[in-house]
C-alpha cells in the first residue's frame, strides 16, 4: 500500500481562570493540554491528554465549596472520502462519541449526525458547619453523571458565507452510590446554535447565537445499612441566550457580546420532595426513627436568579516580520462590559408532629450591578523552517478585570417583619471578586 503527503500537529497549552476576594468567594480554574494529530491522505488520528483543576467556595456562617480534579484521556480516528465523512472517539471518563457526515463536493453543503455515551465526575461538594457540635457538621458528595448526547448539524459555503445551524440533546440517568453521601441528576438539556460568517477580501464578518433550555432535578442522598435516604431536591430550570458579532482584519477587531439567562427553583409540597430534610443526614439512632413519624423539620424553597451582561471591545493586533521566517504579533485589546443581576430567595421553615403543623417564612432578595472594562494583553511568535519541522508557534495571552462601580443590594424579610421594614445594605464601591479576577493561557504548537 502505498500512502500519500504525511503531515503531523502537535499541541501543548495551558491556561486559567481566577476570580476571588480576600476571604469568603472563590471560583478558579486551571488545566493543561497536550495533544498530537496525524494526517494520511484521507485518514487522521489524535490523542490529547487533558489536566484540569475547578475549585469553588463560599463562606457564610458555614462554608460550602466544591473541587473537580480531573486527567482525561482521548484518542480517535477519523477519515473524509468524496461525499462521505466519519469519526470516532474514545476517553478515560469514560465515554464513547462517533460521528458521520455527508457532504458535496468541496463541502458546500453538509450534515452531521453524532451521538455520544458516558460517564462524568462532575465535582465533589464539600460542606462544613461552623458549629462543630452539630450533628452533622461535615458533609463530602461525590456527583458523578452518566450520559447520552445526540446532535445534529446542518451547513452551506458559498462564495465566501458560510452557515451552519446546530441542535443537540443531552440527557443523564440517576444512579445510587454505595458511599455515605453522595449527588445524583436526571437531567434534559437542549441546546441551538447558528452561525453565519462572510469573507470579505480584507476582512471577516461573523454572528453566533446560542440557546439552551436546561431541566434538572437534583438530589442529595444518604447511604447507610443497605438503604438510601434523599435529604436534598433541587428542581432547577435554567435558560440561556448568547448573542457574538465580530469583524475582523489581519490589524484588528471589533467585538458585541450579550447575554440573558435566568435560573428557577420551585417549592414542591408533594410528599417526599422537600427542598431539604436535615433529619435525614443524621445517623442511625432511636432519635432519627422517631424523627420521620413524630417530628419532622423540613425546608421548602423557591429561588430566582437572572443574569445579564454585554461586552463591546475590541482589539489591535499588528504582524511583525523580525526575519524572513519569523513574526511576531502583538495584542492589546479592551473590553468594556455592563452586568444587572437578581437574586430573590424564599423559604418556609415546616415543623410537622404527630398532631401539630407549624410554618416559618423569609425572604431575601439581592440586586448586583457592576460596570467596568476587561483589558488583554498578550502576543504570538511563529518560525517557519525549511526543513522538520516546517514551523513552530509560541501564543500568550492574560486578560483583567477592572470594576469601575460595583453595587450589592440586599432585602430580608421574615414572619416577624413587617415589608416596611426590611433592611437594605450599602452598595459596596468595589468587588473583590471582579477586581482580583483574571485569566490566562499559553500554548505552543509545531508541525511537522
Amino acid at each position: 500500500m502505498v500512502y500519500g503527503e504525511i503531515s503531523t500537529q502537535g499541541l501543548a497549552q495551558c491556561g486559567g481562570l481566577f476570580l476571588l476576594d480576600s476571604e469568603t468567594k472563590k471560583l478558579s480554574g486551571t488545566y493543561c493540554r497536550i495533544a498530537d494529530s496525524t494526517q494520511i491522505d484521507k485518514y487522521k488520528a489524535t490523542a490529547s491528554l487533558t489536566h484540569y483543576q475547578i475549585s469553588g467556595l463560599w463562606k457564610d456562617d458555614w462554608e460550602l465549596s466544591f473541587k473537580s480534579n480531573e486527567t482525561i484521556g482521548s484518542a480517535g480516528l477519523a477519515a473524509d472520502f468524496k461525499n462521505i465523512g466519519y469519526s470516532i472517539a474514545a476517553s478515560s471518563t469514560p465515554s464513547l462519541t462517533a460521528s458521520i457526515t455527508a457532504h458535496t463536493d468541496h463541502s458546500g453543503l453538509y450534515a452531521t449526525a453524532l451521538l455520544e455515551r458516558g460517564s462524568y465526575e462532575l465535582a465533589n461538594i464539600i460542606w462544613n458547619s461552623e458549629n462543630e457540635e452539630d450533628d452533622v457538621n461535615h458533609i463530602n458528595a461525590l456527583w458523578k453523571t452518566e450520559y447520552i448526547r445526540k446532535g445534529m448539524t446542518i451547513g452551506a459555503n458559498y462564495k465566501g458565507n458560510d452557515f451552519n445551524a446546530h441542535l443537540e440533546q443531552i440527557s443523564t440517568t440517576p444512579k445510587n452510590r454505595t458511599r455515605e453521601y453522595f449527588a445524583k441528576d436526571s437531567t434534559q438539556i437542549w441546546i441551538w446554535n447558528s452561525r453565519y460568517a462572510h469573507q470579505f477580501k480584507q476582512s471577516l464578518l461573523e454572528l453566533s447565537y446560542t440557546g439552551a433550555s436546561v431541566d434538572v432535578n437534583l438530589f442529595g442522598n444518604t447511604y447507610r445499612d443497605n438503604s438510601t435516604k434523599r435529604f436534598l431536591y433541587l428542581p432547577i430550570e435554567a435558560n440561556l441566550h448568547y448573542g457574538d458579532i465580530r469583524w475582523e482584519t489581519s490589524l484588528f477587531g471589533l467585538e458585541a457580546r450579550g447575554l440573558k439567562t435566568d435560573f428557577h427553583i420551585s417549592k414542591n409540597h408533594k410528599r417526599f420532595f422537600e427542598t431539604l430534610a436535615p433529619n435525614r443526614l443524621l445517623p442511625t439512632s432511636l432519635t432519627q426513627t422517631l424523627s420521620f413519624s413524630f417530628l419532622q423539620q423540613n425546608y421548602l424553597i423557591d429561588a430566582d436568579l437572572d443574569i445579564a451582561a454585554g461586552t463591546f471591545g475590541g482589539h489591535f493586533s499588528p504582524t511583525f516580520n523580525v526575519t524572513t521566517h519569523l513574526s511576531v504579533t502583538p495584542k492589546v485589546e479592551i473590553h468594556g462590559y455592563y452586568t444587572y443581576d437578581e437574586l430573590g430567595i424564599d423559604k418556609t421553615t415546616e415543623q410537622t408532629t404527630f398532631i401539630a403543623y407549624k410554618g416559618y417564612d423569609e425572604s431575601w432578595f439581592w440586586t448586583f450591578e457592576s460596570f467596568g472594562a476587561i483589558t488583554g494583553l498578550g502576543f504570538s511568535l511563529e518560525k517557519k523552517f525549511e526543513s522538520i519541522p516546517n514551523s513552530l508557534s509560541l501564543e500568550w495571552n492574560a486578560a483583567q478585570i477592572i470594576p469601575f462601580k460595583t453595587e450589592l443590594h440586599e432585602h430580608s424579610k421574615s414572619d416577624s417583619e413587617p415589608a416596611s421594614s426590611q433592611k437594605k445594605s450599602a452598595g459596596s464601591s468595589s468587588s473583590g471578586i471582579f477586581k482580583n479576577g483574571f485569566a490566562t493561557h499559553l500554548g505552543i504548537a509545531i508541525q511537522f
